[in-house]
């Protein structure tokens, strides 16, 4: 008896100093800012792996790239396939659905959520003809959990462009906006995910390119890859936009929001082998932070997210031009 009660009050005890001294627990070192918990190597690239996209539908995540010999063949001879991976919890993953054209190089997979509960699939098609690009065009296509899919559906724009490249959208309020980089940097806007129309073409210097859009609250926000500083774009209504330097150099960004931050994962420029890595983006005067590297030594960089239940899931490649293979971390933001 005297033995049970001596161990009741060392636990009390224990416990006490828990409670009254948080700095001393396990977790707590852990609690202020986000933090690696796992990483996983989940396709290998035959040989090359890249530009990768990440959903979570009803329970799954879904995760596309793009597969080829190396990054890019302008002899038209190595043309990239769209694979589709889906798994249950992030550990085991199982091939879904792939897409390929003969003869077309398709590039840069993005998956959305559309309002009717449809998956979409946006990528670029381009064919090359003696070294040169002929063809470039941006096309969907819409499938459902049971595999059931369309075929890839070129979109349209208002004014027409015939040679067009829409690299990312978001749904925001049931409405996909997104940029387009080719045949200019513009600002557009779709209602079907397959129409879309011209609404700002910012004026932006050092090449923009590679950008990203996402909404908090009534506003607005979009950051983009130029060859100097990322510009941070700030809008009240989506369609003018007040635009800042970033403070730091970021390729292909994917924003997102989470509580009351707006984020950004993307590749970092940090005088080292180039990594994927987390941001956040200052609200007010658009300053980029960096908050997290992963980890890697070799290039890595098209991240997809997905925020969940407090965690943030990011997929993207790791290796070089020749060799790459997919992977997906998880952090606890």
């Amino acid at each position: 008896m005297i033995k049970n009660k001596f161990v009741i009050l060392v636990n009390f005890l224990l416990l006490l100093i828990i409670v009254l001294n948080p700095v001393g627990s396990i977790s707590a070192g852990k609690d202020s800012s986000p933090y690696i918990i796992s990483t996983k190597k989940i396709y290998t690239g035959k040989p090359y792996a890249s530009f990768t996209s990440l959903i979570n539908y009803k329970g799954r995540f879904y995760c596309a790239f793009r597969e080829a010999k190396k990054h890019y063949d302008p002899s038209g001879e190595d043309v990239g396939i769209i694979r589709i991976l889906h798994s249950k919890n992030g550990k085991r993953w199982q091939p879904f659905l792939s897409y390929s054209v003969d003869g077309i190089d398709l590039r840069d997979p993005k998956l959305t959520v559309t309002p009717e509960g449809k998956v979409m699939l946006l990528v670029e098609e381009v064919k090359y003809e003696n070294k040169v690009a002929v063809l470039r065009k941006s096309c969907v296509s819409f499938f459902s959990s049971n595999k059931s899919h369309t075929e890839l559906i070129p979109i349209s724009f208002k004014p027409n462009m015939d040679w067009n490249w829409l690299k990312d959208l978001s749904w925001i309020d049931g409405i996909a906006y997104g940029y387009i980089y080719a045949p200019y940097f513009a600002f557009v806007k779709s209602f079907n995910g397959i129409n879309y129309k011209l609404v700002d073409k910012p004026t932006i210097d050092n090449s923009p390119t590679e950008a990203s859009v996402a909404k908090l609250g009534d506003k607005f926000f979009s950051v983009v890859r130029r060859k100097q500083n990322a510009y941070v774009g700030i809008s009240n209504d989506g369609d003018q936009w007040q635009w800042k330097d970033g403070g730091m150099r970021i390729g292909c960004p994917k924003l997102f929001t989470y509580k009351d931050n707006v984020y950004t994962v993307g590749r970092a420029y940090n005088g080292k082998m180039n990594c994927t890595a987390l941001f956040k983006v200052d609200q007010t005067s658009g300053k980029l932070v960096m908050l997290l590297e992963l980890s890697s030594d070799m290039d890595s960089a098209y991240p997809g997210a997905v925020v969940k239940d407090g965690m943030l899931y990011i997929s993207y490649y790791q290796g070089d031009l020749m060799k790459s293979s997919i992977y997906f971390s998880r952090i606890k933001l």
